[in-house]
């Protein structure tokens, strides 16, 4: 498997607890691989496989109008690595093998306003560029990403309202612009109940009756009031969107729980992964 990131900060192997791997893929577990992929480096890599001779590519590269063309061109650099990914996705386990080099590829998209964006640059270069390279290569990733065999879409929210707004225009567009059909939907940071329905009713009465005292040695009644208070009405914030998700996107859901965790780490990824597997 193949974790694809895109232009990362915080890169996915920190919480595996294995260093960073930047834009080359690496082995971080067993059969896991990631890769971070930084769209300059991309597209000095597809400037030297174009033009093979190592002093002409070099050239180029250095020099600042195509730095400045890089930067300036609008879609560019989203093509650059939706293409990347396609490579990843046709490579093969050995020479003249038909074995597929990974067996999954995940990519983590960027989030939803510039996801939308991000998914729509193969259309828009296929129809500006019918004839050519860059037209040709835009076909060919438009056709990976419209092929269900291929490509399965999984949009992922929080229980906040422009997020859950965010997640229904991603799948309107996914269908009515790109020509994808979301397989699944992963609802995050979900706050779930950690209080009976009665206790929730005791703390916000004692919570409005502004009750004092102390719970134990530097823990005062009133902050751990306020501390369950908030968690309750995260809770019910989680089950509205959680219903309201539902309703509207016919789609099958995982939620996924808010992690108090202080540091995110390889126990904290195992939990979310069995969480998604029994989902």
């Amino acid at each position: 498997m193949l974790l694809v990131e895109v232009d990362a900060p915080l890169e996915a192997p920190r919480y595996l607890g294995a260093p960073r791997t930047g834009g080359r893929e690496a082995e971080v577990r067993p059969g896991l691989f990631t890769v971070n992929l930084d769209p300059a480096a991309v597209m000095d890599e597809y400037v030297r496989r174009v033009v093979r001779v190592d002093v002409l590519a070099r050239r180029i590269l250095d020099s600042p109008v195509y730095r400045r063309f890089f930067a300036a061109a609008p879609g560019l650099p989203e093509l650059m690595m939706l293409g990347k990914i396609m490579v990843f996705e046709e490579a093969r386990a050995a020479r003249f093998s038909s074995r597929p080099r990974y067996d999954l590829i995940v990519v983590d998209a960027p989030s939803t306003g510039h996801g939308i964006s991000f998914l729509k640059v193969p259309l828009a270069a296929s129809r500006a560029a019918p004839a050519g390279p860059v037209g040709h290569n835009a076909r060919r990733i438009l056709a990976l990403l419209q092929d269900p065999q291929r490509t399965a879409l999984v949009i992922v929210a929080a229980p906040e309202e422009m997020a859950v707004v965010e997640a229904q225009e991603l799948h309107r567009a996914a269908l009515e612009e790109l020509g994808m059909r979301p397989r699944a939907l992963v609802l995050n940071q979900c706050h779930e109940a950690r209080f009976s329905r009665e206790q929730e009713a005791d703390i916000l009465r004692l919570a409005a009756d502004a009750a004092a005292g102390r719970l134990a040695r530097g823990v005062g009644l009133p902050a751990a009031l306020a501390a369950a208070r908030r968690h309750v009405r995260r809770r019910k914030l989680t089950q509205f969107y959680q219903g309201r998700l539902r309703r509207v996107l016919p789609l099958p859901m995982a939620s996924l729980p808010y992690l108090f965790d202080e540091d995110i780490g390889p126990s904290s990824i195992e939990r979310l992964a069995r969480r998604i597997e029994a989902a």
